[in-house]
């Protein structure tokens, strides 16, 4: 009820200017907990008449491993190819809907985000390896009042931490004719966060917490299995 009442004072307000782009998200920051299930993203905003719209989100760069099988001979091999600098998280919402195939066709969107940059097999199966963990998006914006846009999609629990970049293009005829950036940050918070830091800050007294705990329960184990 709180968001539908927050969303519907937007639209009235960007309405009232109908010469402008724009668009923002219901949320710029999401903390990670021991109890976080995922977070809802509500995006939205206007867009020009006879203009599209890309909006891109692409997540902090990591390393990956992608498996393959290859055939050698008559048998198929399970093969592990270690990757850098691919996106945690990357979604693509545009208006109208566009392919991958059509979004190709504009070289300074497709040299910018190397998850999109060619049709290669290795990067379809990286789209499809993410998509399948909830970290890959492919969706059509829904479209309101002629030239208004709305867009909900969830942010799911297996998010990394670090700001995922927000790219947003109007393009006609093929061409951007505006570009704007904004982040999106996840940040660990609470006991989470303490315990990263712990195993990547500290991590011999780490190893000697565990090492000392495991000694202790084992001599408490056999006081009580003596007694008995």
């Amino acid at each position: 009820m709180y968001r539908s009442f927050i969303y519907s004072i937007f639209f009235s307000l960007i309405s009232l200017n109908m010469n402008s782009t724009s668009f923002t998200l219901d949320t710029y920051n999401i903390e990670i907990n021991s109890s976080f299930l995922g977070k809802e993203i509500m995006l939205f905003g206007q867009k020009n008449a006879n203009r599209d719209i890309i909006i891109i989100f692409e997540g902090n760069k990591q390393e990956a491993n992608l498996d393959t099988k290859v055939k050698k001979g008559i048998f198929w091999v399970n093969t592990s190819k270690s990757l850098s600098d691919i996106p945690s998280f990357f979604g693509i919402f545009t208006t109208p809907k566009k392919s991958l195939n059509e979004i190709f066709l504009i070289p300074k969107i497709t040299e910018k985000h190397n998850l999109i940059n060619n049709f290669s097999e290795g990067l379809f199966q990286i789209r499809k390896a993410l998509k399948a963990k909830g970290l890959y998006y492919e969706e059509q914006l829904e479209v309101s009042e002629g030239n208004l846009f709305y867009k909900k999609f969830e942010i799911p629990d297996n998010i990394s931490e670090g700001d995922i970049k927000i790219y947003f293009y109007e393009i006609f005829d093929g061409e951007i004719l505006s570009s704007n950036e904004k982040n999106l940050s996840i940040e660990k918070k609470g006991l989470t966060s303490n315990l990263e830091n712990l195993l990547t800050e500290q991590s011999f007294f780490y190893v000697f917490i565990l090492i000392v705990f495991s000694i202790a329960f084992s001599l408490i184990s056999n006081l009580i299995f003596r007694k008995k």
